[in-house]
This record gives C-alpha cells, sequence and structure tokens, in this order.
C-alpha cells in the first residue's frame, strides 16, 4: 500500500464542478470499519445511510481490506453478483 501513495494533486484544491454521485442512482455497497481511527465509524455509518447502501460491519482498523481480507472480498463478490443478476434480467 505504501508503495502507490502519493501526494495529493494541486488540482485537488482547485473548485472543479462535479457530476451527480454515482451512489445516487447505482446500487452501492459500504464496509464500516468499527475501530477506524481515520473516518469516525459512525461518519462512516451516516455515509452509507445516506446512499442507501448495502452494509457490513467488521471489527477492523481504517485497513479492513489487509485484516479482514475475506469479508472484504465477499462484500465485492455479493455487490458484483448483484450488479450482474441485475443486469442479467
Amino acid at each position: 500500500m505504501y508503495a502507490v501513495q502519493q501526494a495529493l494533486a494541486l488540482s485537488a484544491w482547485e473548485e472543479d464542478v462535479m457530476g451527480v454521485p454515482a451512489w445516487k442512482s447505482l446500487p452501492s455497497w459500504y464496509l464500516v470499519a468499527q475501530n477506524d481511527e481515520a473516518i469516525p465509524p459512525d461518519a462512516e455509518r451516516q455515509f452509507a445511510q445516506r446512499m442507501g447502501a448495502t452494509t457490513i460491519e467488521i471489527p477492523s482498523s481504517h485497513v479492513a481490506m489487509v485484516s479482514h481480507p475475506a469479508e472484504v472480498a465477499d462484500l465485492v463478490e455479493k455487490a458484483a453478483a448483484s450488479v450482474g443478476a441485475a443486469a442479467s434480467r
């Protein structure tokens, strides 16, 4: 993970107008890391609720994909299967 982290581009501080967020029209999934110290778990829950996301919670820190890879992979697989099932209708 360290090898791909970079400083923010200067353009991140410019006031670009963004379009409509995808979660407003597409299904969403969210993993709440209950022990996250970078993003408060209550904020994560609020984000998930606002987007109407299918949500799971795990007792993990900010990098759940490292400490709980099976649970993260399961969530991704369920999301992919759900989207795939909807597309084939």
